[in-house]
């Protein structure tokens, strides 16, 4: 029995949702912006104009960069509303059409309209459904629906317009890989060591690959090829249509050597697939051939998933932080760290990279931060913290804090 609530509404249901309006500026000065180039240049519309961040990363790629052609979106950047979910938004939101869809730490799902705030739908999960803990990993759109993967082993599609599911399957495993969706296939890893991938319009399994260890990573696509990396230290490149193995990199067999697995999940760009391993080491590899290309150690673990992104004005560049609260640049081609800056605390989570400023953040300093990529100065603070801070419909940036999400617009409007 299905135990999920859905009710709609807008405005005027400020129990659950409290929306915060301030005026002032949250940040430092900020600098002027070049039109953007480089190799991740793919935006898509949605139906309102926005650009849509459907996906954990935006692309399949997973760069988590957005160029900019305009200087609209870099700071100086000023609150226009912020959103409490109540608990812990562990994973930024699935953005479509103007729409975000968030989910906090316990599965309760909102579909809010990002012009106005208005919230569509929303969800509440009942853990009787789904077990204890319920969480959940980032919400994934794609073309009318929201997916949503649970720790107890649900896979969930629901409609975007009404809440309403459409689907569900269990897995037998736990999920903590976030789903991918290419075409008319979602892609997602489990603790069993399987890589899955099922029929988005209705859960129906297509094939299945089993690697040595749990795959804790999401999984990331390029040119018909699905890349994912396990928890003992592989990384694979499977044929994304019949899952069978390309090749496979066993990064405990390379120098540096390590025992790492990975949890951050692989990011493609410039010819290359760059992952941090848990021990710290962060890996270049040849896309086609699976080689290591260059290892660079950041000196603590690595969580986080990298940023790869080509600012104007900057060499192809991986954006990383590490536990030991050094937030790291490294030459995309090369592995040399290009600069790095402190900030300040434990770094658990993910960058992003919007017009020429990464984002980053730490719970210990209770703050989110914007590096300029072509100065490395800090441009932008807030005192919001989260594991992945920032993504952006084109219009505004929406910055995760712990329990809220918050709507940022560049003080030049």
């Amino acid at each position: 029995m299905q135990r999920f609530s859905i009710t709609h509404g807008g405005r005027g249901q400020g129990a659950w949702l409290c929306a915060l309006l301030a005026a002032g500026a949250l940040a430092l000065a900020g600098c002027g912006s070049d039109s953007s180039e480089g190799e991740d240049v793919t935006v898509s519309k949605g139906d309102a104009g926005y650009v849509d961040w459907p996906v954990f990363g935006r692309v399949p790629e997973r760069t988590h960069y957005l160029p900019t052609e305009k200087k609209l979106l870099d700071p100086p950047l000023r609150e226009a509303w912020s959103i409490d979910t109540h608990a812990l938004i562990e994973f930024p939101p699935a953005i479509a059409g103007g729409v975000a869809y968030v989910v906090n730490k316990f599965g309760n799902a909102t579909a809010v309209r990002l012009s106005d705030r208005k919230v569509l739908w929303r969800r509440i999960a009942d853990p009787r459904d789904h077990g204890k803990p319920t969480d959940v990993t980032a919400p994934v759109y794609h073309e009318g629906k929201v997916f949503f993967a649970f720790l107890s082993g649900d896979l969930v599609a629901v409609d975007a317009a009404s809440g309403k599911q459409v689907w569900k399957r269990n897995l037998h495993a736990h999920l903590e890989s976030s789903p991918m969706v290419v075409g008319d296939t979602l892609y997602l890893g489990d603790d069993k060591t399987d890589v899955v991938a099922l029929r988005a319009a209705d859960g129906k399994e297509l094939w299945r690959f089993n690697s040595p260890a749990a795959i804790k990573a999401s999984p990331s696509y390029h040119d018909g090829r699905l890349f994912v990396a396990d928890y003992e230290g592989s990384l694979f490149a499977l044929d994304a249509g019949s899952g069978k193995p390309i090749w496979r990199s066993n990064t405990t067999k390379v120098a540096p050597f390590g025992t790492g697995g990975f949890f951050s999940s692989p990011a493609v760009g410039f010819g290359q697939v760059y992952a941090g391993r848990d021990d710290g080491t962060v890996y270049g590899f040849d896309e086609k051939t699976g080689k290591v290309t260059w290892s660079f150690q950041t000196g603590d673990s690595v969580y986080g998933s990298p940023a790869v992104a080509q600012v104007p004005g900057t060499p192809p560049s991986v954006y990383i932080g590490a536990e030991n609260g050094r937030f790291f640049a490294l030459d995309a081609d090369t592995g040399k760290a290009r600069w790095h800056y402190d900030v300040g605390g434990p770094i658990p989570g993910t960058a992003t990279v919007i017009g020429h400023t990464v984002y980053t953040s730490s719970f210990k300093t209770r703050e989110a931060i914007g590096l300029d990529a072509r100065t490395h100065k800090k441009t932008f603070e807030l005192k919001q913290a989260g594991y992945t801070p920032v993504v952006s419909d084109g219009e505004r940036l929406y910055l995760v804090g712990y329990f809220v999400l918050v709507g940022l617009e560049p003080t030049s409007r």
